[in-house]
């Protein structure tokens, strides 16, 4: 494998998705071997305990890689977690020449397009025939499977269980502090940043851009929620868009195992470039599948909604474990701001 083909596929890695645009990836190549490995100095927040944002960021960075090198013509012998006490070492990758392979991969057309959407409302249908379309990508990772509330009392528990979980993320101190602390507000609201999210790509409305600025101090957002306001804030961030989107899903994974987290990262990526070529929008949601593992160390005063939490998402997709929500629907245009990706070189030698 020459130089330029190891760059094409790292490229393709970073622009998967990761939680807060965090991009906790790093490489290693030992001839046409490569390691993926989970950066510590981005990865391990309070969210991220036992390392499950971090692997899910890793199943998606690897399937990237995996479809591009599809493209042209590499397959890929994987090996997850190749040590046990390595916690680090998210997968070893072998690459060979394919000589069977007809190069034929459409999800490689849509990997530097995808990207999350924070704008409502959308409109639009969901066909069944995009369903199926969504499901077969799931299924192609063993053990995957995406959940579609249908019926109005599957949709509304669904909603009830996303906006438990963004309340929290703005009533608990420490799950206030991180997630405030990835926003990079020195970028103002309308440039992009190479890692963190510019407020740019958040779409909060300019007449409450000041409001939510103000929000990342503790002392305002303990005074508010003392009038209701991470109830308000997780309507508006949460139920608003999703009962102005036309759908929504959950990705579902069979254990809490890391291979199966990893492995439902995967499943999340081939789901949402299946979503871009076919022209939907998509927000994930993440909050309530993470919280409700059980993981999160939180407030003593938050245990209980915490457990309520997974309870509830469990009653919601079960058997299994729901990880990741998706928003989807199509809007009018693509969004002008996106999350920008770090210097190749940041992620490791390329040799």
């Amino acid at each position: 494998m020459d130089r330029h083909t190891k760059a094409a596929i790292l490229c393709a890695g970073i622009a998967a998705p990761s939680a807060d645009n965090s991009q906790p990836w790093r490489f290693a190549w030992s001839g046409d071997d490569l390691d993926l490995r989970i950066d510590a100095d981005r990865s391990g927040r309070v969210s991220d305990t036992r390392y499950v944002l971090s692997d899910l960021a890793a199943g998606a960075c690897l399937e990237n890689m995996i479809i591009h090198a599809r493209s042209l013509g590499y397959a890929a012998d994987v090996q997850t977690f190749p040590r046990p006490d390595d916690e680090l070492w998210a997968a070893r990758i072998r690459w060979r020449l394919d000589t069977e392979s007809d190069q034929s991969e459409p999800l490689a057309g849509a990997i530097e397009q995808r990207h999350t959407d924070r704008r409502f409302p959308w409109g639009g249908s969901i066909t069944t025939d995009t369903q199926a379309r969504l499901n077969a990508q799931a299924r192609l990772i063993p053990g995957q499977r995406l959940y579609w509330p249908q019926t109005p009392r599957e949709r509304k528990a669904a909603l009830s269980v996303i906006r438990q979980a963004e309340t929290m993320r703005f009533r608990s101190p420490t799950l206030h502090a991180e997630l405030f602390s990835s926003i990079r507000f020195a970028a103002g609201w309308h440039t992009a940043c190479e890692e963190g999210l510019a407020p740019a790509t958040l779409a909060v409305e300019p007449p409450l851009r000041p409001v939510f600025q103000a929000l990342r101090r503790p002392a305002v957002m303990a005074m508010l929620n003392r009038l209701g306001a991470a109830s308000m804030l997780g309507w508006r961030s949460a139920w608003l868009p999703i009962r102005l989107s036309p759908g929504l899903c959950l990705l579902v994974i069979p254990s809490t195992a890391r291979s199966d987290v990893l492995a439902g990262g995967r499943a999340l990526q081939r789901v949402w470039l299946q979503a871009t070529l076919d022209g939907l929008s998509v927000q994930p949601y993440a909050a309530a599948g993470v919280l409700s593992l059980g993981f999160v160390p939180v407030e003593p005063a938050f245990q209980q909604p915490l457990s309520r939490l997974g309870s509830a998402l469990h009653d919601v997709c079960a058997p299994g474990y729901g990880l990741v929500f998706l928003r989807l629907g199509y809007a009018r245009s693509a969004p002008r701001d996106r999350s920008g990706r770090r210097a190749l070189a940041s992620f490791g030698a390329l040799q």
